[in-house]
């Protein structure tokens, strides 16, 4: 599934959504014989969100922001008169007061419900109740339709194997590149590809999350520490290129990046790249001291290299054996 088709079936499911929250809530409200039925559909409409978390929280917004709107309005109303230039007194205490409790997004359809009072022309119980049935039941169809979302789990694992098999390959490239002439945008193509599939990944895992779908939020630190990990290919990337192909010990480093490709997701193997980073790191150590700047700048670059990929293999390793689905 291509990420064209995967915005359109996101979009076709809220559209259903959406479309059927608003239906049912005006035919409810129409056969409960409650005023400005229709008003309950447009609460629905606008409280149908992306996610099950956002439809709650903002479902529950709107509900406190009707209250105090009413609460407000009907004060006002009754104590300077039903006329419309009350409703912009209404309006100046109600907008600062939603802001300040962080509830704006109930604005429209708090203030729509005030209209109702100024069309009623008075304020009772009766009104009050018509008023919040019409809140509750088109908050509560959008929350009813959300019920339903799509598990992508299946498509987020799909994504992530293919950012780890993509890792290795450009891990190998790395090592590759030590020994061989290479067109940087070999790399930069590559990386550019994981850069955007970890932040596709990381949005699909934040709406299953939002959704409260079993181990998203596990997918989702996966995640967050695979782009940690294209970091420090990003690192690696621009310290290797300062490292020419004649540079005399390229091959050790070329071999170190080999073996990190091929045992990547083999706990016991990628503990000897381990080992082996520290005793180049020890082997460089013992070397002679630079005499150019050239040959400082390679030098620094190499140790820079050896503490990205220690990091790297941390991060998978942990990824690997520690975090679990």
């Amino acid at each position: 599934m291509n990420k064209t088709r995967l915005i359109n079936k996101s979009i076709l499911i809220r559209t259903v959504k959406t479309a059927l929250a608003a239906l049912l809530a005006i035919i409810v409200s129409q056969e409960l014989s409650l005023d400005f039925a229709a008003a309950a559909g447009i609460i629905a409409i606008l409280n149908i969100f992306e996610t099950r978390k956002s439809t709650i929280e903002g479902g529950l917004k709107r509900t406190l922001s009707a209250v105090i709107a009413l609460v407000i309005g009907g004060l006002l109303f009754e104590y300077f008169g039903y006329n419309t230039w009350v409703f912009g007194l209404y309006l100046l205490i109600f907008v600062p007061i939603s802001f300040l409790l962080k509830i704006e997004l109930g604005l429209g359809p708090s203030s729509v419900i005030v209209t109702h009072l100024l069309a009623f022309g008075e304020i009772n119980s009766g009104i009050i109740l018509n008023e919040m049935a019409l809140v509750f039941i088109g908050t509560g169809f959008a929350m009813l339709t959300n019920l339903y979302a799509p598990n992508r789990q299946d498509e987020l694992n799909k994504i992530i194997k293919n950012i780890d098999e993509d890792m290795k390959y450009v891990l190998n490239l790395f090592g590759t590149s030590l020994v061989k002439n290479f067109d940087v945008e070999v790399y930069e193509h590559k990386i550019s590809e994981l850069d955007g599939d970890i932040k596709r990944a990381i949005n699909l895992a934040v709406l299953d999350s939002g959704n409260y779908i079993e181990n998203s939020n596990y997918l989702l630190y996966g995640l967050q520490l695979r782009a940690r990990e294209i970091d420090m290919l990003e690192d690696m990337y621009y310290d290797l290129k300062t490292i020419p192909v004649e540079y005399s010990d390229g091959d050790y480093i070329a071999d170190l990046f080999t073996k990190a490709s091929k045992y990547l997701n083999e706990g016991g193997n990628i503990a000897k790249v381990k080992k082996r980073i520290e005793y180049l790191k020890n082997h460089f150590h013992m070397m002679k001291l630079p005499e150019t700047h050239e040959e400082f700048a390679i030098r620094s670059a190499v140790f820079q290299v050896f503490k990205s990929l220690d990091e790297f293999i941390d991060i998978s390793d942990y990824i690997n054996n520690k975090l679990r689905y």
